[in-house]
């Protein structure tokens, strides 16, 4: 199945698996300066110590039999050199290697120091997930990362793809100009529907990174997408696992991790929320929301647009906001980036378990939205419960 690619030396490297929440804290400050090279790629927030360490809790808490923490850290010498944090996830009669933090997190990744021989970091961790998982499947690898790059290099395939949007507005010294970027009829758009809205409602935005009014905001946020969710006879893997609410609930009070909340009311009225995270001068627009009452406004593109003005009034000039590419976020920017499903069997039972996972189940998928409505909606409340 897999091995190291040609030229790609592992002898010189040892590879440490961390198991435990408590193993993850003594490389706390070794993780944040290899972080900041970048190494991967240019958005690592769901590859920062505070967010796996969260995360990691999280999962420990919940003890179920179906996960194990399986943290890579790759030494040369005394040197740390990768971490890639992975969990072994039990599905479809097989034990699959994931990012630890799938189906929560956005972008997978690994860290890497500088000058760390990155081919051979993974190489070697994959010689390691040989002895312990049937397979590979990791969601959101960037692609042109450096990881995807040795993935590939080692054999894995893609699987699927997706679009996550991004706003970069370092280039330019104003927001006025950045809005030059938008399209014009875009602009006028949204010109008409404010002034209709600030007509008809007493309209106030919000803005906090305090933790006491940052909590009750992502509780509510959580609850009106669930909502939505069913109301429109939809879900998505994060959503149905019930470890979901456990992991959005306690993040406010998880130690370095910095939220930002947005919120937009009529008098008392919520009509859109959206929070996140900030990391290393970048926004991270994790869980949105909209009151469908004030659809005719658009509020989620409205808000969209506030958001970018506080952003930039703060100095965070990239907003990464996420995928899918729906049309609310691509009204302000095109710039996409390209999201990829790796895959790699590691044994015959796993290459069965990609088949269910990546072949079956997405026409299952592809089936349900041809179900009468009625019934779609009943099956996504039962897969919602959490």
């Amino acid at each position: 199945m897999s091995s190291a690619a040609p030229g790609d030396d592992t002898s010189g490297l040892r590879v440490e698996i961390l198991t435990t929440p408590e193993q993850l804290t003594p490389l706390a400050d070794r993780w944040s300066v290899m972080l900041r090279e970048a190494v991967d790629h240019d958005a690592l927030f769901f590859q920062s110590y505070a967010w796996i360490h969260h995360v990691a809790i999280m999962r420990h808490q919940q003890n179920t039999s179906s996960f194990r923490q399986h943290v890579a850290a790759v030494w040369r010498g005394t040197d740390l050199v990768c971490i890639w944090p992975l969990g072994l996830f039990h599905g479809t009669g097989a034990w699959l290697a994931r990012s630890l933090d799938d189906p929560f997190g956005q972008f997978a990744g690994a860290v890497f120091a500088a000058g760390a021989p990155v081919n051979a970091c993974i190489a070697a961790v994959l010689r390691n997930l040989k002895t312990v998982a049937d397979a590979i499947q990791l969601e959101a690898v960037v692609e042109g990362s450096a990881l995807n790059a040795a993935l590939t290099k080692c054999g894995a395939q893609k699987a699927a793809a997706s679009q996550a949007v991004v706003i970069d507005l370092r280039p330019y010294p104003t927001i006025q100009a950045f809005a030059q970027t938008v399209n014009g009829k875009t602009r006028k758009n949204m010109r008409n529907l404010t002034n209709r809205l600030r007509r008809a409602h007493n309209i106030e935005h919000f803005v906090t990174a305090e933790t006491a009014a940052v909590e009750p905001l992502v509780n509510a946020t959580f609850a009106s997408r669930v909502e939505g969710l069913s109301r429109y006879g939809r879900t998505s893997a994060a959503f149905q696992d019930p470890a979901f609410r456990t992991l959005v609930s306690g993040l406010a009070q998880a130690h370095d991790l910095k939220l930002l909340g947005f919120h937009l009311q009529a008098g008392d009225v919520p009509i859109s929320s959206q929070w996140g995270f900030v990391h290393q001068d970048r926004y991270y627009a994790y869980m949105s929301a909209m009151n469908e009452d004030y659809a005719e406004f658009s509020p989620g593109r409205l808000h969209l647009g506030m958001v970018i003005d506080v952003c930039f009034e703060h100095d965070i000039r990239v907003i990464e906001l996420m995928p899918p590419p729906a049309d609310y976020k691509l009204a302000w920017s095109e710039t996409t980036k390209t999201l990829n499903t790796l895959v790699l069997p590691l044994s015959l039972r796993g290459r069965a378990a990609l088949g269910v996972a990546n072949v079956i189940m997405p026409a299952l998928r592809r089936f349900s939205r041809t179900l009468p409505e009625g019934l779609r909606r009943t099956i996504v409340r039962r897969l919602n419960r959490n």
